[in-house]
């Protein structure tokens, strides 16, 4: 079994109890809450560690989580992370309220339609006119893709 120092994420023994690459005190998952886990997973090196706990993130819907995403948001944002910060956006819809909508909104500006995509998705669940001013912009979109989206989210809230 492979161990990683929950703070840097480097490999260390499974008895260590100081990282010996940034000296942090190694406290054994076991005392850690479950919420606790799913956000230092954030920054784990797997990608598929960081994903799924994004989705698990969303799926909980605790707004505790909110600020722990969108802080990761413009590292995975530097590093091409694509189906990371498409599980970001997904999550944030997910749990939903007036807090994610700046986060979003930030999204909803990536060069990759994906994200915009599945922000845009997220974006619509939110009842708010900063949102929705969001999903206005979205009809101007590159993609036409994200610009049917758009407007078939306007058509829905219209009627």
């Amino acid at each position: 079994m492979v161990f990683f120092c929950p703070r840097c994420w480097s490999r260390v023994r499974e008895n260590e109890r100081i990282c010996p690459e940034c000296k942090a005190e190694i406290i054994p998952l076991d005392q850690r809450s479950y919420f606790e886990k799913l956000v230092g997973a954030l920054h784990h090196p797997e990608a598929t560690t960081k994903m799924r706990a994004a989705y698990i993130l969303g799926e909980i819907g605790d707004k505790r989580a909110i600020k722990s995403l969108v802080d990761v948001i413009d590292q995975a944002w530097e590093t091409e992370s694509l189906f990371f910060l498409q599980e970001i956006a997904i999550a944030l819809g997910k749990i939903n309220g007036d807090e994610v909508v700046p986060a979003l909104v930030h999204l909803l500006g990536h060069p990759s339609f994906l994200i915009r995509d599945a922000t845009l998705k997220s974006l619509s669940k939110v009842k708010n006119k900063l949102a929705m001013v969001a999903v206005k912009k979205a009809l101007n979109d590159p993609s036409s893709t994200v610009q049917e989206l758009a407007k078939e989210f306007l058509g829905k809230n219209s009627e």
